[in-house]
């Protein structure tokens, strides 16, 4: 049985462990663009991003193991042609590769929108490399359409 529920400091080992899974698959795609796992664990304050306000960090179980994590934050879109609106935006989601394709992706998400929602959020944002496609397809089981396009290009 799958339990979603907000992180705690005592699961930070195990959210390595499956950032670190992440980081790799990344880092095989586009081995020039991401840190290494030793880089993250250096830059990122776990602790803190689990006791934010502003923080939306959930962890998904399955008979007692983490098995995936989301997690995001909410803020204050602020733009001078756009509407202001507070905007939950999810930085990270990972799914054990055991795990994978089994629900715990879109159930993470959904947990994610009905925190946001509550906490006044009015939409969802979200970034996903083109290579990605399990993302891609879980973001679209969600109902997360692409809207805007983000181009990249090397300047040296």
């Amino acid at each position: 049985m799958l339990n979603i529920r907000q992180a705690r400091i005592e699961d930070i080992c195990v959210l390595k462990k499956l950032q670190f899974q992440l980081t790799e698959y990344h880092k095989a795609n586009l081995p020039d663009d991401f840190l290494s796992p030793e880089e993250i664990e250096q830059k990122i304050d776990l602790h803190k991003i689990i006791e934010s306000e502003s923080s939306i960090f959930l962890v998904a179980e399955s008979n007692g193991h983490l098995v995936g994590f989301v997690f995001g934050e909410l803020w204050v879109r602020k733009s001078w042609t756009l509407k202001q609106r507070k905007i939950a935006s999810i930085e990270q989601i990972v799914v054990d590769s055991c795990f994978r394709s089994q629900g715990v992706g879109l159930a993470l998400i959904e947990a994610f929108e009905e925190r946001a929602i509550s906490n006044g959020g009015e939409e969802l944002f979200l970034e996903v490399y083109t290579f990605n496609e399990s993302a891609l397809g879980l973001y679209r089981k969600a109902g997360i359409a692409p809207k805007i396009l983000i181009g990249q290009k090397a300047l040296s």
